[in-house]
């Protein structure tokens, strides 16, 4: 027997996959908070308990960023880390002319197609900060007026699993902001020696067991972030491990952010952005860092410190302004952050 008109005509959406529990733990079964539009009630309750919606980012020091680039209409911005697009979309409603760059192809295309179904204009390109020179040539410029360049990860990295960038689910060691280019996490393990594997994690991730970490590194040699998470934990004595508050450090967070780190290569492109900062922009231009670990903080510091020596820069905010601590309550992952600034002469 032939389904009816009706029934062929207007077919029944198929049912969503049911998850275990009365709420949903896996990254994809957090159906409401990855479409944040079409749910909006619980994307206000998920971040009311300082949490981040899964698949979204929370811009960091956002009113801050504001008043420190002070964008103004028909001048030329330039995000560095799209992300999510937060920043970057309230440099839009400026009215300036934004460009904005992004290492994740993945996370790019996504960023951009939001921000075009907002109206908002924004062109975006896929590079990482030594391609930024190329950038401003394709668009036709020689300098920007704004530069912004937040040195954070983005939540939807972290929280995606196959990424490889968290420890709360089990999936290959990987770590690549662009998975067509580099090697991953767990080859950086391999091919890296006790020695020098310490010396990582104490200098991009201020781990304070870092020769034991490494040890246990090396001795184990994880290619999945479930077994590098139990090797940390063994590493501090512990069996596991179950946060108290949204607010507290998993102790494996170090390992995990220096070993990122170290795949895409952040420091090397931090500092090559450092270097020709003072030609990309223009004269009077301003820019602001977010930092979130000591090592990018004194890589930023002392270049915009040297530059305010050389006369480069007029005015300099190196001490580093933290974010309020009703942001920090509200959105945790701000609470490391430092926004420094500076002015070109």
């Amino acid at each position: 027997m032939s389904d009816s008109p009706s029934e062929s005509a207007n077919p029944k959406p198929p049912r969503r996959k049911r998850y275990q529990g009365t709420h949903p733990k896996r990254f994809e079964e957090k159906y409401k908070e990855l479409a944040p539009d079409k749910y909006p009630d619980e994307v206000a309750k998920v971040r009311a308990a300082g949490r981040t919606p899964a698949g979204t980012h929370v811009p960091v020091m956002l009113r801050e960023v504001l008043a420190a680039l002070k964008p103004q209409p028909g001048e030329v911005v330039l995000d560095c880390t799209l992300g999510y697009g937060g920043h970057t979309a309230a440099l839009a409603k400026t009215g300036a002319r934004v460009i904005a760059t992004d290492l994740d192809a993945a996370e790019l295309a996504r960023t951009t197609e939001r921000l075009k179904s907002a109206g908002l204009s924004v062109s975006t390109h896929h590079t990482n900060f030594a391609g930024i020179g190329n950038v401003l040539a394709a668009e036709g410029l020689a300098g920007v007026d704004c530069l912004l360049a937040d040195l954070g990860i983005s939540s939807m990295q972290l929280d995606d699993p196959q990424r490889g960038f968290g420890f709360k689910r089990d999936a290959p060691l990987d770590m690549r902001m662009d998975a067509t280019r580099g090697i991953t996490a767990a080859q950086l393990i391999a091919e890296t020696d006790e020695e020098a594997l310490a010396g990582l994690l104490r200098e991009l991730g201020d781990e304070p067991r870092a020769e034991a970490i490494a040890a246990a590194i090396k001795q184990g040699c994880p290619t999945r972030t479930g077994e590098l998470v139990n090797i940390v934990l063994r590493a501090y004595g512990l069996k596991s491990y179950k946060k108290r508050s949204a607010r507290d450090q998993h102790p494996a967070a170090r390992v995990f952010q220096a070993l990122r780190m170290a795949v895409n290569r952040e420091t090397a492109n931090l500092d090559h952005l450092l270097r020709t900062l003072p030609y990309l922009l223009n004269a009077g231009g301003r820019v602001a860092f977010i930092t979130f670990h000591s090592g990018e903080e004194k890589r930023v510091h002392d270049a915009l410190l040297e530059g305010f020596k050389q006369g480069l820069y007029t005015a300099i905010e190196i001490d580093g302004v933290r974010p309020s601590s009703d942001e920090i309550y509200n959105n945790p992952r701000a609470r490391s952050a430092k926004l420094l600034i500076a002015t070109k002469a």
